[in-house]
């Protein structure tokens, strides 16, 4: 099958994101989830039929298209089961295979910001929606950061507030605190990074098409190691690009700017 270059940032994030899921598995996303929900809606569809999806009060919704927001009733189409905030959070700690994360600010160690910008909690210069039921991050067996922006505002060494813990400041922090999961990889516009093994800092894994090492270097806001060699992140094939556009997202959500 050939390989097309008439996919969009966003598309690609998707497409990236689906192949990390695996059948049989279960997962879920925030509330604000076209992105997330268009991935585990094409893996579905290609190598995953049997793929669980939980989230904010449903259980395997079938959209007949993609909605910004996850809490916009019309985003479900038809679902399995509703449940409540307090169904919900009563069983989160029995976890889910993975579970996905957007923030105001991610940091180096993978550390989510959703809560203010400057300032602090109680005076910010910047206040954020914050979060509910953090704990999936750390019930559920891996996660995946997923920005509709890269930038060093976004990108930022150190977040300003710990929404949702990724791995702190390293190894020794994480043990401390009895963190033993992560992210997996934290997948933007312009690429796609995962974090050393040893250190638990971000590196650069891939390099979108339409990018490069060194503005995908200019737009984070901390070093950002990398091998001799950055590949190019894979494109969707025609026939999955097809499916992303035809079944997924018929309305072209992730084709807007």
């Amino acid at each position: 099958m050939s390989r097309t270059k008439d996919c969009t940032p966003r598309e690609l994030q998707a497409f990236v994101l689906s192949k990390e899921l695996r059948d049989g598995e279960m997962g879920a996303a925030g509330a604000s989830a076209a992105i997330p929900m268009a991935a585990m809606m094409l893996a579905r569809l290609t190598h995953a039929p049997d793929l669980q999806i939980a989230g904010e009060m449903f259980v395997n919704p079938r959209p007949r298209k993609l909605y910004d927001s996850m809490l916009d009733d019309r985003a479900l189409g038809a679902c399995e089961a509703a449940e409540t905030f307090l169904e919900l959070f009563g069983h989160s700690h029995r976890g889910l295979d993975f579970f996905f994360h957007n923030g105001m600010q991610v940091d180096a160690h993978g550390n989510i910001n959703l809560h203010h910008i400057g300032g602090t909690i109680d005076a910010p210069k910047m206040r954020g929606p914050g979060a509910a039921n953090i704990s999936y991050a750390h019930t559920s067996r891996r996660f995946y950061i997923c920005t509709n922006v890269h930038s060093p505002r976004t990108l930022v060494e150190r977040v300003d507030f710990i929404t949702s813990p990724g791995y702190l400041d390293g190894p020794e922090s994480c043990r401390a605190a009895g963190i033993t999961g992560g992210p997996r990889l934290c997948v933007t516009p312009l690429a796609v990074m995962d974090f050393d093994p040893e250190t638990l800092r971000m590196r650069l894994q891939s390099v979108h098409p339409w990018s490069s090492v060194q503005e995908v270097r200019d737009k984070t806001g901390f070093d950002l190691p990398a091998a001799d060699t950055v590949p190019e992140t894979p494109l969707p094939d025609s026939e999955t690009l097809a499916l992303l556009r035809q079944r997924v997202d018929p309305e072209g959500l992730l084709r807007r700017a």
